[in-house]
């Protein structure tokens, strides 16, 4: 009977840290449908559930995932600055003592220490690795454009891309910004996100969550649910909020999340366009309640102003029949042709003209109901496994074999 490949990932935070957003989600539901799949699933990771809470065991099982914790020195800091703080005690030394019990590891997100820990330990052992960068490696605005170029210069981000067996990038757009950190376009896959289907078949009634803050079930209402980081573009969704409420006056705006250091700049630009009541802040929803949230919604938006790609949370809320507005930074490729909602500049007025083109349209519903069918078969979390399945063949199948120079090729999709 032929052994099932071994995978470790490597990750920064793992489930049930949920409040870090998409690439822990996502992470999660992937490696289950991959354990469904025949794999071996074994994750390194910190012990963070949040800024406050770590997780009780350092070794768990997870469905069919055995998960490995590693403690972090300094919890509130890793929260506040993962980038500053997170340096798991211990994984390190794990990885290079461990290393050679797996087939092979797969490394999630971008620029941590995580990443190079891994990678070197590959390195060391002979062991082939694959890259998920998960949106986390795209250049940066302001002061993060250059605070980025330099860690790719000091942690040599270009060997790293250079050494994986396989890049898997999430669209075109990130399969552009890991060649020209120095991926092999012959390395690269393009695999888009997916959503666990299965989560998804039975949605809650509408208006438990309109109920609640007293808005009415014919009031329109838009839906942000995610980190309140300046990167999210909070600010110019307030502001196109503000515009588009010119044609619809009882418009509102729900924001579900926690502050990753935004919320001031929100209450701030509230103040100014005098939302006044139009304006709901929410703590962070999960499970059932953020299904809720999406089911009240009449669309859901998101302004990012760098890009991270793919929007988990975007097709999450597709998943339920609410229509998106999203901007470049954070769409979802095949978005318009399926009738899912609309993409725009990230910028007020286009942002706005999106929002009331979406709400205006007689047909939403229709539209969305499709881009709900289209979501939950074409972006099946076991689908995105398949594609995921045969990446990892490829690259322990190849373990050893890639030549010294690999002739530059175009990147595969699914």
């Amino acid at each position: 009977m032929t052994q099932p490949i071994r995978i470790l990932r490597v990750i920064g935070r793992y489930a049930p840290a949920w409040q870090y957003g998409g690439s822990v989600r996502y992470s999660h539901d992937l490696d289950a449908a991959l354990a469904r799949q025949g794999f071996s699933l074994t994750v390194y990771t910190s012990d963070q559930i949040d800024g406050s809470r770590r997780a009780p065991l350092r070794r768990e099982t997870l469905g069919a995932v055995d998960v490995h914790r590693f403690p972090t020195p300094w919890n509130y800091a890793a929260d506040r600055a993962q980038w500053l703080a997170m340096y798991p005690l211990g994984l390190r030394q794990a990885l290079h003592e461990r290393v050679t019990e797996f087939d092979l590891l797969h490394v999630t997100e971008g620029r941590a220490a995580h990443v190079r820990w891994a990678f070197d330990a590959a390195r060391r052992a002979g062991v082939p690795i694959v890259w998920s960068p998960l949106g986390a490696l795209a250049d940066g605005v302001g002061l993060r454009r250059p605070y980025r170029r330099l860690y790719d210069r000091l942690h040599r981000t270009r060997r790293l891309m250079s050494e994986a067996r396989i890049v898997i990038a999430q669209s075109p757009h990130e399969a552009s910004v890991v060649e020209r950190l120095g991926a092999w376009p012959s390395r690269i896959r393009i695999i888009g996100l997916g959503v666990d289907e299965r989560a998804f078949q039975t949605l809650p009634p509408r208006g438990a969550l309109r109920d609640g803050l007293g808005i009415g079930r014919s009031q329109p209402m838009i839906l942000f649910l995610g980190r309140f980081h300046p990167a999210k573009g909070l600010d110019v969704l307030l502001r196109s909020v503000a515009i588009a409420r010119r044609r619809y006056p009882d418009l509102q705006l729900v924001l579900i999340g926690w502050d990753d250091g935004a919320l001031r700049t929100v209450e701030r630009v509230a103040r100014a366009l005098d939302l006044g009541n139009a304006l709901r802040i929410l703590p962070p929803a999960f499970d059932r309640a953020r299904l809720q949230a999406y089911v009240d919604a009449d669309a859901f938006a998101a302004s990012l102003t760098i890009y991270e790609e793919t929007s988990l949370a975007a097709m999450e809320a597709l998943a339920c029949g609410t229509p998106c507005v999203l901007s470049r930074q954070c769409e979802i490729p095949g978005l318009e042709a399926t009738g899912g909602g609309r993409v725009a500049n990230c910028d007020p007025e286009a942002f706005a003209a999106a929002l009331v083109a979406v709400l205006s349209d007689p047909a939403r519903v229709a539209h969305a109901a499709a881009a709900r069918r289209w979501i939950l078969a074409a972006h099946a979390i076991d689908r995105v496994a398949s594609a995921h399945a045969v990446a990892f063949r490829e690259a322990v199948g190849a373990a050893g074999d890639w030549p010294a120079g690999v002739a530059a090729g175009r990147a595969s999709s699914w």
